[in-house]
């Protein structure tokens, strides 16, 4: 049968699947069950468009609601996902968590954290393959930015590899717009520049493709310079991230180091602790100082 009747059904196996089911989209359904069956004639069905367009630049393009103003990711040449918690995470932690989905991830790094800290700022991103012979970890919300404590995981990210580390925020709601590019070979840094406060930081031999004076001249169209700067990364290196994978997919996970240097002397930081009390006896009575608060 070659196109959709009332005998069709649907593929419960693959709808119910907690990983394969986002993957099922109205269009690619459509595509599935336009396709003649073993044995059967009929016309081949239209192919579906492509959910991800292959490259970085619809990083660019806003999302319902505008949420993703800020963003980053590390890319690593010729790692397995599987390879990257130990590549970016501290201590023992080198396993990759369950497949969750962004929403999930963000609620069980929030619900499981009882400190906070202005210098600790870990975060737990999705992990993928980022095109032929990269992978990616990608944070979709990470903490405000700072010129001053920023440290880039390139170098260890890419110790006897390559690794590409891109944090944007030209669009971002909260202070001024910026945007940092590091790239690290063999354990050390070959070249970065950070846009912020309206002036660019480089150092190193920076490629001519992603010189920062072609992005950053001019900032009336904070998106079409986001969208240029993308296509050059994704152009100088060959990758990309998959869109619908990280926007509606479920993801393994890792929890990253800190991406900001601790605290010198006589610099100042704030810490907020999350505390809960246990329950209290039938009968008894609280004094109210132990009721959930933040100290």
């Amino acid at each position: 049968m070659g196109s959709a009747g009332p005998d069709h059904l649907a593929p419960l196996g693959w709808v119910a699947d907690p990983l394969l089911g986002p993957l099922l989209t109205p269009e690619r359904g459509r595509e599935l069950l336009s396709t003649p069956r073993a044995g059967q004639t009929g016309p081949a069905a239209s192919p579906t468009v492509d959910l991800d367009p292959g490259d970085l630049a619809w990083l660019a393009e806003p999302d319902p609601g505008n949420n993703r103003t800020s963003y980053r990711f590390v890319l690593v040449e010729g790692v397995e996902p599987a390879d990257l918690p130990g590549r970016l995470g501290d201590g023992d932690d080198t396993m990759l968590n369950e497949p969750m989905t962004y929403w999930e991830a963000r609620h069980r790094a929030l619900q499981s954290r009882q400190e906070f800290s202005s210098y600790d700022d870990t975060a737990r991103m999705a992990v993928g393959r980022a095109g032929s012979g990269w992978s990616f970890a990608f944070d979709g919300d990470p903490a405000p930015f700072s010129a001053q404590r920023f440290v880039s995981p390139a170098a260890s990210a890419g110790v006897g590899s390559r690794a590409v580390v891109v944090w944007c925020g030209l669009r971002t709601w909260h202070g001024e717009p910026f945007f940092h590019l590091s790239v690290g070979r063999d354990g050390a840094e070959q070249y970065a520049f950070t846009y912020a406060e309206g002036e660019v930081r480089q150092g190193g031999e920076i490629p001519a493709a992603l010189n920062p004076s072609r992005f950053f001249h001019d900032l009336d169209d904070s998106v079409e310079a986001e969208r240029s700067v993308l296509e050059a990364v994704s152009g100088e290196f060959g990758v990309q991230l998959p869109r619908h994978a990280i926007v509606n997919g479920r993801l393994h996970t890792c929890t990253s180091r800190s991406w900001t240097r601790p605290p010198r002397d006589g610099e100042t930081y704030t810490v907020i602790r999350l505390h809960q009390s246990a329950p209290h006896p039938a009968g008894s009575e609280s004094t109210g100082d132990d009721e959930p608060g933040i100290r």
